[in-house]
């Protein structure tokens, strides 16, 4: 009786690329990327957003940037919350946060677990010429802020429906972007984020 071997599959894992912007001398600037592959959690972490998470942010010129938000430094300080190992970069979108796990070589990301979260207001708040000031009287009026990374949900279970959004035929000019070009987008052109 033979037993057969498990076949591999052809399907690629899903990976994530984490933007760098290398400044050169002559003040020319290039975006690069560095792809990590992208694993699933299954285990929620609580963080508590702290006005010093939002001035360190501020003093990091971290709007518009999914690394340098307040949010971005909130995970990275609550690093021992995880029951994985944090590395320290992550990219904190509308809707999901990519902690990286592991590093290649060069120091650049090959590995993370991606979260899902609901703390669109506080990514938008930091998105917005002065939002940070209001993130930060909104923290110092009624306490620190506790946000819940959840596992990343499957998208294909059965019972869930497919769009939700109604064409208005309006343009909409951040059409196709997302995560962190639709944060800065946003911040550049001090445009409204998509709900």
């Amino acid at each position: 009786m033979a037993i057969s071997k498990k076949r591999k599959s052809k399907v690629a894992k899903a990976r994530h690329p984490f933007l760098y912007r290398l400044e050169n001398g002559d003040g020319t600037s290039k975006v690069r990327k560095a792809w990590a592959t992208v694993e699933y959690t299954t285990k929620p972490v609580d963080l508590v957003l702290t006005a010093a998470h939002v001035r360190k942010a501020m003093n990091a010129n971290g709007a518009g940037s999914t690394s340098a938000c307040a949010m971005a430094i909130c995970t990275y300080n609550h690093a021992d919350a995880f029951s994985h190992s944090v590395e320290g970069h992550i990219d904190f979108n509308y809707s999901r946060a990519l902690v990286v796990t592991k590093l290649d070589k060069q120091g650049l990301p090959c590995k993370c677990r991606v979260y899902e979260h609901n703390a669109r207001n506080i990514a938008r708040l930091n998105d917005t010429p002065g939002g940070q000031q209001k993130l930060l009287d909104l923290i110092l009026r009624d306490g620190p802020i506790t946000v819940t990374l959840k596992p990343h949900r499957v998208r294909s279970e059965v019972g869930r429906s497919g769009r939700t959004r109604v064409a208005t035929g309006a343009r909409d000019p951040l059409k196709g972007m997302k995560g962190a070009k639709l944060r800065y987008a946003v911040y550049k052109l001090g445009a409204i984020p998509p709900a």
